[in-house]
């Protein structure tokens, strides 16, 4: 699999971003990740639509909306609309039925559908969505907030990696990530890497994206 980056714009200076979208480009990025928050799934509120229809005008580089809300199903039109590519969803927000109708769903719209996992949910709830995911997101922290220390999930990931065998389905991790916790996740079986904080405050977000992917890819091959 493709070592990739994705930069978590709820990291960026927000007051200007246009020129964080444009930095994040210039910095070499694969995909920026956006993340929504109802402040009801988690005890925060971020930004929204009518941001991500902006930023959508203003760059070419897929755009991956991680949806950390109790109602994922009723905004997936109006995603599709603002121009995400990807859409997020988490296992815990409904029933097993109801979240394989929310990935079809994501699918008919031509975009490519994932599902993220909690610290604490285990392995194996990913396996009633295997055949309809394009990705599986690892949070490596709790969801809601910029800034928190990485959790080791390897065992999870590994775990993961072997449930999807030669289908192919990415692995995503989020939070905490820098080139060190980079390596450590791809030796398990990641693959895609959301940089926030260790990205948008770093001297040089291209030298930081650069060193997530080098550490990566040779902890991937090895």
């Amino acid at each position: 699999m493709k070592i990739l980056t994705s930069p978590s714009l709820f990291a960026a200076d927000l007051l200007n971003i246009e020129k964080e979208v444009k930095r994040t480009e210039e910095a070499g990025a694969d995909t920026i990740h956006f993340d929504i928050m109802d402040g009801v799934y988690v005890p925060n509120i971020s930004i929204g639509f009518e941001i991500l229809a902006a930023v959508r005008s203003i760059t070419d580089l897929p755009i991956d909306a991680h949806m950390m809300t109790v109602k994922p199903e009723k905004y997936i039109e109006r995603l599709a609309n603002a121009g995400a590519d990807i859409i997020t969803v988490h296992n815990d927000i409904a029933c097993e039925d109801d979240i394989r109708a929310m990935l079809d769903e994501i699918h008919n719209y031509g975009l490519m559908a994932a599902i993220a996992l909690k610290p604490r949910v285990p392995a194996e709830a990913v396996l009633p969505f295997l055949d309809l995911c394009d990705m599986i997101l690892v949070m490596t922290v709790e969801p809601g907030f910029s800034g928190q220390s990485f959790m080791d999930m390897s065992d999870k990931i590994k775990t993961i990696k072997g449930y999807i065998g030669d289908r192919n389905i990415s692995i995503q991790v989020d939070g905490g990530i820098n080139p060190e916790t980079a390596s450590i996740c791809a030796a398990a079986g990641a693959n895609v890497f959301v940089v926030g904080s260790a990205a948008y405050r770093a001297e040089s977000m291209k030298d930081t994206l650069d060193a997530v992917k080098s550490s990566a890819e040779k902890a991937y091959n090895a």
